[in-house]
């Protein structure tokens, strides 16, 4: 049986983002034809993959939230997730009022709360590595009837939009959460979920999400994250955007064996893929003449409780998420040291 369809879930291509993607709606904002006034400023988040990394964004959105010195913008009229960019996004979109919910997830968050191992007799029958069910619960937990209505009372003029690949076709595809949030009827929720739980579906390790008749997997198998559809706005947008990854590569040294090299031969595609799309997004940025503000998660390594007892590492190990979390709180407190683009991107091509 079909997953419910993801409603208004759109494909955006670069040529149709442009023309008709997100930056009509914001032509609204504009005064009548005959009286041009100021081009309005408008705040974009871009959050990118990056597993539990993302631990770090989900405490340093608790504790910007907080700060005077460099606040938190009232509203991000745009947010854009991938991975686990896109489990923070509805959360980071609902601002201030999300963030006990995002340290009640990611301060300390373990394996066991997003994944199920599966033993090895299950995996002779079984469409992944693991199980997602932890994490559909937790998703689950978090698209109350009062959340989507926060979400979907935005969507008139702000967009909130997740990043998945299309199985069939091989392209990334765009979801937009706001209107499937506006959808009225018991398929609301199901609808949301099943586009979080599609951009977050690893390749391998988590099972395709059905959706509209097509299989999904996680975005970040195109894109590590994205900005699209602004192209055409008359309004004058700073980009914001949090890399759930750290700025350097980290050195590992693999044991022989196949879980262990085949984990490290996937960090290292999923780190290219992601710093080639930074790079293009913070390019086309700076291209338009955009401000751009952005962070790296700090570059710590996991300590040795963060494996399994045959030495396999944890995706999620709670030492590890508590210590992000709390490295992003203190990063968002006082002045910001905010990256420029020329410094993002000088970063990003390994300095």
């Amino acid at each position: 049986m079909d997953f419910p369809q993801v409603a208004q879930g759109r494909i955006m291509t670069p040529e149709e983002a442009q023309i008709f993607g997100m930056g009509a709606m914001f032509e609204e904002r504009q005064a009548a034809p005959a009286v041009r006034v100021a081009r309005p400023r408008i705040d974009v988040a871009l959050l990118s993959a990056g597993g539990q990394w993302g631990a770090f964004t989900a405490g340093f959105m608790t504790a910007w939230s907080a700060n005077t010195v460099s606040p938190r913008p009232e509203a991000f009229e745009v947010v854009t997730g991938v991975s686990t960019g896109a489990l923070l996004a509805p959360l980071v979109f609902d601002g201030p009022g999300s963030d006990a919910t995002l340290a009640a997830v990611y301060d300390g968050i373990r394996e066991g709360d997003i994944l199920r191992r599966r033993p090895t007799l299950e995996l002779l029958a079984a469409p992944s590595l693991w199980d997602p069910m932890p994490l559909s619960g937790l998703v689950d937990g978090q698209l109350t009837p009062a959340f989507l209505d926060r979400i979907a009372a935005g969507a008139a003029t702000r967009s909130l939009l997740v990043g998945t690949v299309n199985v069939r076709t091989g392209g990334f595809e765009a979801f937009d959460i706001t209107a499937a949030a506006k959808e009225v009827g018991p398929n609301r929720m199901p609808c949301v979920r099943e586009a979080l739980m599609a951009s977050a579906a690893i390749p391998l390790a988590f099972p395709p999400r059905r959706i509209n008749g097509d299989y999904y997997v996680d975005g970040a198998a195109r894109q590590g994250l994205f900005l699209r559809g602004l192209a055409e706005t008359s309004a004058l947008p700073t980009i914001y955007v949090f890399l759930n990854n750290p700025a350097q590569f980290q050195v590992e040294e693999p044991a022989y064996s196949l879980p262990s090299l085949t984990g490290r031969t996937t960090t290292i595609l999923s780190d290219e893929l992601l710093r080639s799309s930074a790079i293009e997004a913070v390019q086309f940025a700076r291209d338009q003449g955009w401000p751009v503000r952005g962070m790296f998660a700090p570059n710590i390594t996991p300590g040795p409780d963060c494996k399994t007892k045959d030495g396999q590492k944890l995706s999620f190990c709670e030492s590890f998420t508590k210590t992000l979390f709390a490295e992003g709180q203190k990063a968002a407190t006082g002045q910001i040291n905010w990256l420029g683009a020329d410094a993002m991107l000088e970063e990003l091509r390994g300095g």
